[in-house]
């Protein structure tokens, strides 16, 4: 049903929204499979988009130079070593450009993101991924403090995390090194010192590793509010990037650009819907859908 769904879906996208010229931006997470994977890149390099770097959207904002028709952006959060190791080489070979926004404390560790840290422990503890995955969004809806106190009540979890050179690799491979704060917090969900100082150690990173990306910032979790927009342009912040599966307008907010998330094992139909622009649609449906 799913899949009869989305082909009927790519077939309006097709008679209706084939000349829409917003922006699209794409947010990945990890490469789980590198086949589908590249039969994204392989749509897109062989359709009617354009695949555009960070600099690109940068003179769109900033300098009012114009964007190609069908812009799309390719972004990755977290920083999983999977992007590096899979990832990075077939955006090469198809020569695109890309994001990647590091949580920036996980660099040169062996610490694990909160997020798996949870399941991870709550699966070793016997429950299931299911009741494991609601824990964590129920602490994306707590106070940061509540949600670090639990965090420091579990035991530690290791895993391979990114290194220094390997964002200089990265960076040197058309991959842009971003900014998605020291440790992760969703920052609705933050006091103002909370964030500041998540932006505060998060630049010292950056500047210690001589990368530039400290200014472009995508919201852990797309979470945002006033509060940490305000704050955001207040530490030098020129871009932010949401989580909220729409394309955008033809007047961009800089600090709330819109981006649609899809999996690298999501389906080659699918995935034509996501990046067409009937995406809001496809919301509406998701209910049948899912």
């Amino acid at each position: 049903m799913k899949s009869v769904i989305y082909r009927f879906l790519n077939f309006r996208n097709f008679l209706i929204n084939k000349q829409s010229n917003y922006l699209r931006v794409l947010a990945y997470h990890d490469i789980k499979d590198s086949s589908k994977f590249e039969s994204h890149l392989k749509y897109l390099v062989n359709s009617d988009y354009n695949i555009i770097d960070i600099n690109a959207l940068e003179d769109h904002l900033f300098h009012e130079n114009k964007l190609p028709n069908k812009p799309v952006l390719i972004t990755f959060d977290d920083g999983d070593i999977s992007v590096l190791d899979i990832g990075l080489p077939l955006l090469k070979e198809y020569k695109l450009p890309s994001v990647m926004f590091v949580i920036t404390s996980l660099i040169d560790s062996d610490n694990t993101f909160w997020c798996r840290q949870v399941e991870k422990a709550l699966q070793e503890q016997g429950k299931s991924y299911a009741e494991a995955r609601s824990k964590v969004n129920h602490l994306k809806k707590i106070s940061n403090e509540n949600r670090m106190v639990y965090l420091n009540s579990l035991n530690p979890v290791n895993s391979k995390q990114l290194t220094k050179e390997d964002l200089g690799t990265m960076q040197k491979g058309m991959m842009f090194i971003g900014n998605h704060t020291h440790t992760h917090p969703i920052v609705n969900m933050c006091s103002k010192e909370e964030i500041e100082s998540e932006l505060n150690r998060s630049k010292s990173c950056f500047e210690e590793w001589e990368l530039p990306g400290y200014p472009i910032f995508a919201y852990p979790n797309g979470n945002w509010d006033e509060q940490s927009e305000k704050l955001l342009k207040k530490n030098g912040i020129k871009i932010a990037f949401l989580f909220d599966h729409q394309i955008n307008s033809n007047n961009i907010n800089p600090l709330r650009i819109s981006r649609i998330r899809v999996n690298s094992d999501t389906e080659i139909n699918e995935f034509k819907v996501k990046v067409s622009g009937l995406h809001s649609k496809l919301m509406k449906l998701k209910g049948k859908i899912s």
